[in-house]
């Protein structure tokens, strides 16, 4: 905060930076007022006014990493990366000035971006945009209107076909396949160390990363809040892992072991990736009849975010008959008792 001097005169005179000329000379704005308070006050009041605008004068571009570098260590570097590659997306929109931007202009962008990507692309786009501009200006709100989500209706893999991708399976991918099935993935399967487990249960709770330079690194904190959790292992996967000290997973990183799992999944003929086995873990859960806020604890899902029940609790083809018969069993009950009577 800027000292205000008292002058000859007997007012006070407080000086503010405003800027630099071309030469470089330093130029300052003076505020003189009969108390010092006073003029204090009115000199923050313009270096406040003088941040405002110039944080307003930015370019889309310039706000979007200024984002991105005010969240870098509080969001994880995964997520970080990902803001950093979405930047080629902005093109149509990078230089305008965030004080100028208009619905109109994002309209067009939005509608423009969502000829190229998926629309889940353009709304987590549009959700950086959106977040990089309120950072500077929370009062600034937009109409836009962005693709309608596609509906997937995934069906999870089979038992069979979990048999069979297991006894196929490499003596190294076999406790990785052991571990999913455990609702466990990828990078945490990777982080996963003996000294985590006791009694059969393991301690889930770190995560193997890339960071900005594409290095694999250990972050000894999970992807989520609620995946920080205690997980009790199968005894198939408790015997592929033994016993030992350090990593379990030594000879692979996650996206090695997903590659493992794609080149088995093509020689067998299935078409699903490894993390589909928490899918098929979440939907075995549901069919047993499993209440939501266990398998959201066992799995590491918040409890209200419906992304268990949405995402990952699937239909298992095998068993639609099944249950269409047991449907369809009661029914004819219905009907029969209804002839009866």
């Amino acid at each position: 905060m800027a000292k205000a001097k008292k002058l000859p005169s007997g007012s006070w005179r407080a000086q503010v930076f405003s800027h630099k000329d071309a030469t470089g000379k330093s130029h300052y704005e003076s505020f003189t007022a009969p108390t010092k308070a006073e003029a204090e006050m009115m000199a923050a009041e313009f270096k406040a006014t003088k941040s405002r605008k110039a944080k307003h004068d930015l370019t889309v571009e310039e706000a979007i990493n200024g984002y991105i570098q005010a969240k870098d260590g509080v969001l994880s570097p995964t997520t970080i990366r990902e803001y950093r590659k979405m930047l080629n997306r902005f093109d149509m929109i990078r230089n305008i000035r965030i004080r100028k931007i208009t619905s109109e202009e994002i309209q067009l962008w939005v509608s423009d971006l969502a000829k190229k990507v998926s629309p889940k692309t353009v709304r987590n786009t549009y959700a950086l945009l959106t977040a990089s501009l309120a950072l500077y200006n929370p009062d600034m709100t937009f109409r836009v209107t962005l693709p309608a989500k596609q509906i997937k209706r995934p069906v999870s893999p089979s038992d069979e076909a979990v048999r069979v991708l297991f006894e196929k399976a490499s003596d190294k991918l076999k406790p990785c396949i052991a571990l999913a099935i455990c609702g466990i993935r990828r990078g945490e399967m990777a982080a996963l160390k003996y000294e985590d487990i006791t009694d059969g249960i393991a301690h889930i709770h770190a995560d193997i990363i890339q960071d900005d330079h594409k290095q694999w690194i250990y972050k000894p904190f999970p992807k989520t809040s609620g995946s920080d959790r205690y997980v009790k292992l199968t005894r198939t996967a408790l015997e592929l892992i033994g016993e030992g000290t350090g990593f379990i997973i030594t000879w692979y990183n996650p996206n090695s072991i997903g590659q493992a799992f794609g080149r088995l999944n093509k020689r067998l003929g299935y078409n699903f990736h490894l993390h589909e086995l928490r899918h098929y873990y979440a939907s075995i859960g549901a069919i047993l009849g499993i209440p939501d806020i266990y398998m959201a604890d066992m799995g590491g899902w918040r409890h209200d975010s419906g992304v268990m029940k949405e995402v990952y609790q699937n239909k298992i083809a095998s068993m639609s008959d099944y249950y269409s018969d047991m449907l369809n069993d009661h029914l004819d009950k219905v009907f029969s008792s209804s002839d009866s009577v």
